[in-house]
C-alpha cells in the first residue's frame, strides 16, 4: 500500500505538479486507510469523520507534507483533538494531536492521565509543533513531562504518536501487514483520544 516510492511526490518542485501527484498516488491510499480504520474508530464514544488534506489555500509554494485527519466534526479538525496520518518528504507519521488552534487546550490536556500516555508501546514519540517534522522526541516520562510543562506557552502544541522513516521495513510489508501496523498504532492511541473527546 504505502511504498518508499510515494515519497517521490515531494521531488516535484512545482505546486500543480506536486498536488497532482499527491492526488494521484497518495490520496487513494488515504481513502483505503479511512475505510480500514472505520471499525477501529467505531469503538470510540463519538462518531469520527475523516478529512483528507486538499491544500486549497496554497497558491505558490508546494506542500511540504500531506495527511488525512480524523476528528469528531464533519466540518474540520484543527480546533479539536484529532488523529493525523500522513507524509513528510522523509517519513510517514501517525500523530494524535491537540494544536494551538484548539479551544481550551490546557483544560483538554488536563483530562489525559500521564500514566496512560506512558503505557504506549516502545517506539512512540511526543512533540510540540506539527509544522516541524523534527520536533519528535522518544516518549519517556521526562520528555512527556517537559512537553506538558510547555503547554502554558501559546504556540506550543501537543502530539503523541509514531514516525516511520523513509527506507524503514514498514514500507516493505504487504498491504495487509501494513494495514495491521497502522491499526495497531491507532488502537494503542484510542484510550488517550477517548479521554480527550469525552464530554
Amino acid at each position: 500500500m504505502y511504498q518508499d516510492q510515494d515519497f517521490r511526490v515531494f521531488d516535484d518542485p512545482t505546486l500543480p505538479g506536486r498536488l497532482a501527484k499527491i492526488q494521484r498516488y497518495i490520496d487513494p491510499k488515504f481513502t483505503a486507510t479511512v475505510t480500514d480504520l472505520a471499525p477501529v474508530f467505531a469503538r470510540l464514544s463519538m462518531p469520527i469523520y475523516d478529512h483528507i488534506s486538499q491544500h486549497r489555500r496554497r497558491t505558490k509554494n508546494p506542500p511540504t507534507d500531506t495527511w488525512v485527519a480524523f476528528s469528531t466534526s464533519k466540518r474540520g479538525y484543527k480546533m479539536l483533538p484529532h488523529l493525523e496520518i500522513g507524509f513528510w518528504d522523509d517519513r510517514f507519521f501517525i500523530w494524535l494531536a491537540v494544536l494551538q488552534e484548539a479551544k481550551e487546550r490546557q483544560a483538554l490536556l488536563s483530562r489525559v492521565k500521564e500514566d496512560l500516555v506512558l503505557q504506549l508501546p516502545t517506539g512512540f514519540e511526543c512533540g510540540g509543533d506539527h509544522t516541524d517534522k523534527d520536533c519528535a522526541r522518544p516518549l519517556t516520562r521526562a520528555t512527556y513531562q517537559a512537553l506538558m510543562a510547555e503547554q502554558t506557552q501559546r504556540h506550543v502544541e501537543w502530539q503523541v504518536g509514531r514516525n516511520y522513516r523513509r527506507g524503514d521495513a514498514f514500507f516493505s510489508l504487504s498491504a495487509a501487514d501494513q494495514a495491521q501496523v497502522i491499526r495497531d498504532d491507532v488502537v494503542a492511541l484510542l484510550p488517550v483520544y477517548d479521554q480527550l473527546i469525552r464530554l
